[in-house]
């Protein structure tokens, strides 16, 4: 016998209300310790528990992934709820109550983040065909989902994967070719020297910074070049850093990997995306007039930051943002016969030299911020499709890719990120080099053959950020790559990291951006081939505390004054997930 039980809005408020309550309650009463004590089982949890472990040293305590879960389990059906009754307005004042209770944010940034989010929020709750079960397994990697708008395969062409061939290093007299990489800028029009680089809003260092508890002094106030906590880097620090460049650098094409806009993604319009690919666009064409700049869009250049919806959703559009990409990216030096492959996707590939090319993935229709794909993931925009057209045809005409992203696969959505995997793992021998940002940090992603576990077939470089949040200093990156003569095998050979250490820029009122490391130099590694990675990562593993492992971290951290400590546990944490480049599946260390 089946019982209707009828429940008016506000007892539903309540019940929420109580559950709400009951588990904010049971979230902060743990140990402070225990919650970045998890095992690390797999990628999901090698991935979040390294960065629960680094974040609990930066700031107040935060609920774990698990308690999250529980708490998207017993509050969704009731959201879900209200929104089906079309009582939306509680669900304004619920959500205002647990960003504050978590300590998310103040009471403005709450508010005005919610206004930001809602009505893409329920149009996706309302309209998902996914359980309220599935919707937190996805968001917060709770379960394994079988639903088939979640799991789904790309098709290969009916070609045979050609024998792999070893490959060998280039003559030291061959020819380089020099690639400059500039990641995640978040330029700030913003920043002021002086304001509190302490506050009470996830982005500080601003006129609008405030603070309950912080009082401006020197020890509070954000320096005039940039600064380590939570700050963006300023429109001046960014100048510096194209003039020093544009005069002792030489390289033949860039990079530009994407996340242009300050992290105030509480408070941004389409116009404020806009203005800062604009301002930036004129600077590349300003300091670097005469190179080929083939850019990556990043998550922060929509407005909403991270949602980016499909061509099937009518309440919304990402034209807006693609017209404008199109008109920029071609003045920075794409051919004007790109345009309309950037106006429906923002993604693209180039040919560079006669056996050379590059392809630009629009990564923002794969991690789980992106809201809309909670409708359907199933290769949004057909984009993996093309991406294995493209390189079938590379393959054909006996072409090396090198692979340029925003966001690195092993932050994706599991059928995305394994996917990807299989086509790298597929055309391992045509994907030479693959360079994404988004992490700001210094990080590689190591990819393994599906047949064999123990054989590294590919390397991705997460480049480090121009920003410095959070507690980061600036940097840029240059690659060295066998090119530019006729048996050019365009690998990745080594790389150099340059950076401003902000300390010293804003104690002595000077820039000096300087060398911080050679990775073949640094490390003592004979070649950069996804082996030798491997090879060296397993060593780390084994002498955890040695100075090689101390070495890397110092690089993950961008040789920061003030990047929270990492021990020997969370050194292994982090060591292992540069063996993890797929999100649904776990390689041991």
């Amino acid at each position: 016998m089946r019982i209707k039980i009828n429940l008016t809005c506000y007892q539903l408020l309540a019940f929420y209300a109580f559950f709400s309550l009951t588990l904010l309650a049971k979230i902060f009463s743990l140990p402070f310790e225990k919650q970045a004590t998890d095992i690390c089982r797999n990628q999901v949890d090698c991935k979040y528990l390294l960065t629960e472990d680094l974040r609990n040293r930066q700031y107040e305590r935060r609920p774990t992934r698990r308690q999250l879960c529980d708490f998207c389990r017993i509050t969704l059906p009731l959201v879900r709820e209200l929104i089906k009754r079309n009582k939306t307005d509680h669900i304004h004042d619920i959500a205002s109550f647990v960003c504050e209770k978590l300590n998310l944010a103040d009471d403005i940034v709450c508010n005005m983040a919610i206004q930001t989010y809602q009505s893409s929020v329920f149009s996706v709750t309302r309209n998902t065909e996914l359980s309220s079960l599935e919707m937190c397994s996805l968001a917060l990697g709770c379960s394994k989902i079988e639903n088939p708008i979640i799991a789904w395969n790309i098709t290969f062409p009916n070609v045979p994967k050609p024998p792999v061939e070893p490959v060998n290093p280039p003559k030291p007299t061959s020819k380089k070719f020099r690639i400059l990489q500039l990641s995640d800028i978040h330029i700030d029009f913003e920043y002021l020297p002086g304001s509190l680089a302490e506050c009470d809003q996830p982005l500080c260092c601003r006129n609008q910074s405030s603070s309950k508890s912080k009082i401006k002094n020197e020890d509070s106030s954000a320096g005039f070049w940039g600064d380590y906590r939570n700050c963006d880097i300023p429109v001046w620090t960014v100048e510096d850093m194209f003039k020093f460049i544009a005069k002792n650098e030489k390289f033949d094409l860039i990079y530009w990997t994407g996340d242009l806009p300050p992290h105030n993604i509480w408070n941004q319009t389409r116009n404020d995306q806009i203005s800062a690919l604009e301002h930036l666009t004129q600077l590349f064409l300003k300091y670097f007039p005469k190179k080929v700049i083939l850019p990556a869009l990043g998550n922060h250049e929509s407005a909403p930051c991270n949602l980016f919806p499909t061509p099937t959703v009518k309440e919304d559009s990402i034209e807006w943002l693609y017209n404008a990409l199109a008109k920029e990216w071609i003045k920075t030096g794409l051919p004007d016969s790109l345009f309309e492959n950037i106006k429906n996707g923002a993604f693209y590939s180039i040919k560079i030299a006669p056996n050379f090319r590059v392809i630009s993935l629009n990564t923002n229709y794969c991690p789980k911020e992106n809201f809309w794909l909670f409708l359907n993931t199933t290769d949004p925009l057909g984009q993996l499709d093309w991406f294995v057209k493209t390189l079938q045809e590379s393959e054909d005409n006996n072409e090396k890719v090198h692979v340029i992203g925003h966001i690195d696969p092993s932050q994706c959505l599991e059928s995305w990120s394994a996917n990807y995997y299989k086509i790298v793992n597929r055309y391992e021998s045509t994907i030479v080099g693959q360079i994404f940002g988004h992490s700001h940090k210094d990080e590689i992603s190591l990819f393994y053959d599906l047949e064999n576990i123990t054989r590294a077939i590919n390397v991705a470089y997460l480049g480090p950020s121009v920003t410095t949040l959070s507690y980061l200093n600036p940097s840029y990156r240059i690659y060295e790559v066998d090119g530019n003569h006729r048996s050019a095998t365009w690998q990745i050979l080594d790389y150099t990291t340059m950076y401003l250490n902000l300390t010293e820029a804003n104690m002595f009122n000077q820039t000096k951006w300087k060398k911080e490391y050679s990775a073949r130099e640094e490390f003592q590694i004979e070649n950069l081939f996804p082996q030798n990675w491997s090879d060296f990562i397993d060593k780390l593993l084994e002498n955890i505390d040695g100075d090689f492992a101390n070495k890397l971290f110092k690089f993950y951290s961008k040789s920061s004054d003030s990047f929270p400590e990492c021990d020997s546990e969370c050194k292994k944490k982090l060591f292992c997930s540069f063996k993890q480049s797929r999100s649904d599946s776990f390689i041991p260390c």
